[in-house]
């Protein structure tokens, strides 16, 4: 990873990132797919691990479709409760792919409903980008709750909302100070 790294969002030091994703091409990815087909959508999606730009990495790819009420694939992360910490102020990911905007979903242990989430848009490009993500940029969606950061219970990189090719893929993802 010795490539100049884009960085997307406030300016946060090496030594404040916390990993708790890494990839490694050694190592099976402990992200999972999951596409509308749960619901009755027809959006077909794959997770595998690949190498983009030098770097090994978890990747996303399939077809949204809106048919059947459809139109979402993700990859999702479940955290463990032991990776969390109260000093911790947002979350980072780094992401290449097609060009294209994904969301960003968090799910806390407050939210029951499938579509509840905390999330945001990242506009993913061709060279690998970090988002630093503070939890005040995570917006409510259809729930009238309030980010709780130590009841984060998964993350998720979701192609959402359109019809399109999806092509994306994660290095890394945790934490920072």
């Amino acid at each position: 990873m010795s490539e100049h790294l884009k960085t997307r969002g406030p300016t946060v030091r090496d030594e404040q990132l916390i990993d708790v994703y890494r990839a490694r091409p050694d190592v099976s990815s402990p992200w999972t797919v999951i596409s509308d087909q749960v619901m009755g959508g027809v959006s077909s999606a794959a997770l595998q691990q690949d190498n983009r730009h030098s770097s090994p990495c978890a990747c996303l790819t399939g077809r949204t479709r809106l048919d059947n009420n459809g139109g979402f694939v993700q990859m999702k992360l479940e955290i463990e409760p032991s990776w969390l910490n109260a000093d911790y102020r947002g979350l980072f990911v780094e992401l290449c792919g097609e060009e294209h905007d994904y969301n960003l979903h968090v799910k806390t242990n407050q939210l029951i409903k499938p579509w509840q989430s905390f999330r945001c848009t990242l506009p993913v490009e061709p060279q690998w980008t970090r988002f630093i993500v503070p939890y005040e940029q995570l917006r409510a969606h259809r729930t009238s709750a309030e980010l709780q950061p130590a009841d984060i219970r998964s993350v998720a990189v979701v192609a959402i909302g359109a019809e399109f090719d999806v092509d994306v893929c994660v290095r890394r993802f945790g934490f920072f100070l």
